[in-house]
C-alpha cells in the first residue's frame, strides 16, 4: 500500500487528545474491504445502519452502494447495488421503513431507494420543484421520516414532511458559520456543526434561527464534517483530525477517540459515522478504502 505524507500538525492534534474516557470508548470489531464478490471498496464516504441490522455503505469511488446485515456482532451480505441515478454517492440515511436515502455529490440530488436498492424517486418539494435544484450539502431524517436538508447555496436548512411539503426554513447565520452537517434529536432540536470554526450551533424545536452552543473547539478538532447522536451523546467526525469527538447534547466536551493511521482501529480521512440503538458503530474510513465496525462503550 502506498503511504501518503500526513502534515505534522494533524499528527500533533491526534496525539494531543490524550487518553479517552472509558464511557466514550469505541472498541474495534472488524473492517470491511470488499463486496461479497471480492470487489474492493474505493474511497467510501457514506455509511448508514439501523436497529434492524441493515448496514448500507456508499462505495463512492465505485459509484455504488453495498448492502450488508450487521446484527449482534455478525456481519453478512455485501451485495453491490449500482442504480443509474447515482454517480458519486456520499451521504446515506435509512428511514423508518428501511428505505435508503442517498445524496449524490456529482448530481447534487437526493435519491430514494427501497431496502434492496430499487429506485423510488428523487426527493422533491411539494409542487414539483426539486430540492436538488439548490445545493444540498447534507441531510438527515427524523423518526417521522421528515427530511432536513442543509442547502449550501441558499444558506438555509429546509424541513420537508413525509409528503415533500416544506414545513420550515431556518437561515444559516450569514458570515458567521460554514455548516458542514446537521443532526436532529428526538426532541426536535436541530444541531449544526461549523467545519471551519469548529463550533456547534443549535436551533431548538420551533426556533426561527440557530444560536451558538459552543465556543470554538479548534484545539480539539480540526475540520468536523459529520455528526450523529445516540443516548445523550453527539458523535462528530473530525475529518482532517482523523478522529471522532464525543460531545454532550449541551455541547460539553466528553472525549476524543481513535487517531490517524492505516492499521485497523485507526482512521485516515473519515467521512461518516452511524450508531444504532445497540451501540454498534460503523465509520466510513475513506482514504483507507474501508468501513470499520466498532462497539460503543457505556
Amino acid at each position: 500500500m502506498n503511504r501518503i505524507h500526513i502534515p505534522s500538525a494533524l499528527l500533533a492534534l491526534a496525539l494531543a487528545a490524550g487518553p479517552v474516557p472509558a464511557r466514550a470508548q469505541l472498541v474495534f470489531d472488524r473492517a470491511i474491504y470488499q463486496d461479497d464478490k471480492e470487489g474492493a471498496l474505493k474511497f467510501p464516504e457514506g455509511v448508514a445502519c439501523n436497529d434492524a441490522g441493515a448496514l448500507v455503505v456508499a462505495d463512492s469511488g465505485n459509484a455504488r452502494l453495498l448492502l450488508f446485515t450487521y446484527k449482534d456482532g455478525l456481519l453478512s451480505g455485501g451485495t453491490p447495488v449500482k442504480p443509474t441515478q447515482l454517480a458519486y454517492p456520499v451521504r446515506v440515511q435509512l428511514d423508518s421503513k428501511g428505505n435508503i436515502w442517498v445524496l449524490d455529490r456529482k448530481t447534487r440530488k437526493i435519491v430514494k431507494l427501497d431496502a434492496k436498492g430499487g429506485y423510488l424517486g428523487t426527493v422533491e418539494l411539494k409542487g414539483g420543484s426539486a430540492i436538488t435544484s439548490s445545493m444540498p450539502v447534507s441531510f438527515k431524517l427524523d423518526a417521522q421520516d421528515h427530511a432536513y436538508v442543509l442547502d449550501g447555496v441558499a444558506g438555509r436548512v429546509v424541513v420537508l414532511d413525509a409528503a415533500g411539503a416544506v414545513t420550515r426554513q431556518i437561515e444559516i447565520p450569514k458570515g458567521k458559520a460554514t455548516f458542514t452537517d446537521i443532526h436532529v434529536d428526538p426532541g426536535g432540536a436541530i444541531y449544526a456543526v461549523d467545519g471551519v470554526g469548529a463550533t456547534l450551533w443549535v436551533a431548538e424545536k420551533g426556533a426561527p434561527a440557530f444560536k451558538p452552543l459552543t465556543q470554538s473547539m479548534e484545539d480539539r478538532m480540526n475540520f468536523p464534517v459529520y455528526m450523529t447522536g445516540r443516548g445523550g451523546k453527539l458523535y462528530v467526525v473530525d475529518q482532517f483530525g482523523n478522529g471522532i469527538v464525543t460531545l454532550g447534547v449541551d455541547g460539553s466536551y466528553q472525549g476524543r477517540q481513535l487517531a490517524i493511521g492505516w492499521n485497523e482501529g485507526l482512521l485516515y480521512y473519515p467521512a461518516q459515522i452511524c450508531v444504532n440503538g445497540k451501540g454498534e458503530v460503523a465509520i466510513a474510513d475513506r482514504s483507507n478504502n474501508r468501513v470499520q465496525l466498532f462497539t460503543a462503550g457505556k
